[in-house]
C-alpha cells in the first residue's frame, strides 16, 4: 500500500526561494507546508519570514546607502539654489535603524498573510530529517513535532562565516538591528557585503577602515571593482591592503576592540568601537542532519551538491538558492528557480533555471551594475585576442552643480566576443546602477550584439545612454 503523507510538499526555509516555491506549488493545487526558523546570531540578531532578503539583505542594504547619502545630496541642493539647509545637522542611527525595522516587520507580517493567504501551513520552526520523508520541527521552547512530505526543497539559505570570537565582532546581520551607532569602524573582508556596509556607515559619519587581504571584490570585473574602490577610497574611507588579520581583542572595559594585523611582515593596529566581519558566507545545512539521509554535502562550505532540475541524490528531496553548491547567490536567482521546480513537479514543464548572463547590482556609495563575464572571465573563456573590449567615462548631468573630483570613476564598459559580435560583458559604475542595468538585462539575454548598440537611439540626458554610444 501506497503511504500517505501529511504534505504534498514540504519547503525548509521561508527565505525568497522558499516562498516562490511554495505559493507556485499550492497555486498548483498542492497540500504544502513550510519551516522557517532564524537561529539567532551571536548578538541575538533574529528575524521573520521573508529570509535573508527582506531582513538583513537586499532590502535593508538599499535602504541604508539610500539614508546615508542623503547627506551628500544636501551638498547639491546649496548648489542648485537650496536656503535655510546649510547646516549640516546630525544624524540619528538609533531613529533610522527603528525606521529600517519597521518597515522589514510590514514586510514580515506581509509574507506570512500571502502564505496563509496561499493555504500554506506555517511552521516557526526549527526543521531536521529524520529519513527522506519525514521531519521533526522544534520551537522556542524545545516542544516537538513529527511532520511528512512525499517531496522536500530545502532553501535555507547562508549565513555570514565568523572565524574569531562572535561576541567581540558583528557582521551585516547585526548591523542593521544594532541601535548604538557604530562608531570607528574597522571592516573585515573587501567582499561586496563588507564593502556595502562600509559605505553607508562612512555615509553616516563615521570612521571606517576595510582591511583587505587580496584584492576588492575579487570576484568581479578587476578594473571596475577599482573604480569602486577609488571613489571610496577618495570620498575618505580607508584601504589597508595585503593585510592578514592577527587577533582581536577587547579593551576599554571590553567596549572597544584591539586589532592587530600583519602587512608586509610588519605587524600594526588600532583600536575601533565596531569590528564588522564581510569574508563570505556558509550555507546553514550543517544541523538538517542531510547526510544521513543520503543527502550529499560539499565538506567546504557546507552547501548541497543539486543537478540542473534540483534534485539532490535523495530522488524526493530538492534544493534550490545560496545553500546549494555552484549557485550564484541572489535573491531573485532562488525566486525563478523555485518558481521554476515547482512547474516542473507539478505543473507540465520541464524548463530548467538558466544561470546565464544574470544581471546584478552593489549598493557600495558608487553603484557597480554587470551582467554576463567579467573581462578576467572573458579572456579565460575566449582567450585574449577572442574579445574586445570598449570603455566609457562620463560624469553624470546631476552632478553638474558643483565640482566632483570624484567623477573620474563613473563608466561602463562593454566586452564583445569578436568572431559573434555579441556583448558577453556589461559593466556599469556610477548613480541608479541598478535601474541602468535592468534593462540591458532583457537585452543580454536576448544574445544582443554590439551592432544593436550602436543601433540603438539613445534617451538623451540619461545615464544609460553612456551605455550604447560607445565606439
Amino acid at each position: 500500500m501506497l503511504k500517505k503523507f501529511q504534505y504534498d510538499l514540504f519547503v525548509i526555509g521561508g527565505g525568497a526561494g522558499g516562498l516562490a516555491s511554495s505559493k507556485a506549488s499550492a497555486l498548483l493545487g498542492k497540500k504544502v507546508g513550510m519551516a522557517d526558523y532564524a537561529t539567532p546570531s551571536p548578538h541575538a540578531t533574529t528575524w521573520g519570514t521573508g529570509g535573508t532578503c527582506v531582513n538583513v539583505g537586499c532590502v535593508p542594504t538599499k535602504l541604508m546607502p539610500f539614508s546615508a547619502r542623503m547627506g551628500e545630496i544636501r551638498k547639491d541642493q546649496i548648489a542648485a539654489g537650496y536656503q535655510g539647509i546649510e547646516s549640516e545637522g546630525k544624524h540619528n542611527w538609533k531613529q533610522l535603524i527603528e525606521t529600517v525595522q519597521k518597515h522589514i516587520k510590514e514586510l514580515n507580517v506581509r509574507q506570512e498573510s500571502s502564505l496563509k493567504d496561499h493555504g500554506i501551513d506555517y511552521y516557526n520552526k526549527f526543521a531536521k530529517f529524520i529519513d527522506r520523508h519525514t521531519i521533526e520541527l522544534t520551537d522556542v521552547k524545545g516542544e516537538k513535532e513529527i511532520i511528512s512530505a512525499k517531496n522536500i526543497i530545502v532553501c535555507v539559505g547562508s549565513r555570514p562565516m565568523l572565524y574569531q570570537d562572535p561576541k567581540l565582532v558583528i557582521t551585516s546581520e547585526d548591523v542593521f538591528q544594532q541601535t548604538t551607532p557604530p562608531g570607528k569602524t574597522l571592516v573585515i573582508g573587501a567582499s561586496y557585503v563588507g564593502l556595502e556596509c562600509a559605505g553607508f556607515i562612512h555615509g553616516f559619519g563615521f570612521d571606517t577602515t576595510v582591511l583587505v587581504r587580496t584584492r576588492v571584490m575579487r570576484n568581479f570585473d578587476q578594473e571596475m571593482a577599482q573604480k569602486v574602490e577609488g571613489y571610496m577610497s577618495d570620498n575618505g574611507i580607508k584601504f589597508v591592503k595585503r593585510a592578514l588579520l592577527q587577533s582581536i581583542s577587547a579593551v576599554d572595559n571590553g567596549k572597544r576592540r584591539l586589532v592587530k594585523w600583519v602587512r608586509d611582515g610588519v605587524v600594526e593596529e588600532d583600536i575601533y568601537d565596531t569590528v564588522l566581519y564581510g569574508i563570505g558566507r556558509q550555507a546553514s545545512t550543517k544541523q538538517l542532519n542531510l547526510e544521513s539521509i543520503g543527502v550529499k554535502i560539499d565538506a567546504r562550505n557546507y552547501k548541497i551538491m543539486a543537478d540542473e532540475y534540483d534534485r539532490t541524490t535523495v530522488d524526493n528531496i530538492y534544493a534550490i538558492g545560496d545553500c546549494c553548491l555552484n549557485r550564484l547567490e541572489y535573491t531573485p536567482i532562488a525566486v525563478m528557480a523555485g518558481r521554476k521546480l515547482a512547474k516542473r513537479l507539478y505543473g507540465d514543464s520541464n524548463e530548467i533555471m538558466d544561470y546565464a548572463d544574470v544581471a546584478t547590482t552593489i549598493y557600495t556609495p558608487i553603484e557597480y551594475g554587470c551582467i554576463g563575464l567579467s573581462e578576467e572571465r572573458a579572456q579565460q573563456r575566449y582567450g585574449q585576442d577572442g574579445i574586445k573590449i570598449y570603455r566609457t567615462h562620463f560624469k553624470p548631468l546631476q552632478w553638474s552643480f558643483r565640482q566632483r573630483d570624484d567623477a573620474k570613476y563613473c563608466g561602463g564598459k562593454l566586452i564583445v566576443h569578436k568572431e559573434s559580435d555579441r556583448i558577453v560583458g556589461f559593466h556599469y559604475v556610477g548613480p541608479e546602477a541598478a535601474e541602468v542595468t535592468q534593462g540591458f538585462a532583457v537585452a543580454m539575454k536576448m544574445k544582443c550584439t554590439k551592432k544593436d548598440f550602436d543601433n540603438t537611439v539613445p534617451i538623451h540626458p540619461s545615464l544609460a545612454e553612456e551605455m550604447v554610444l560607445m565606439k
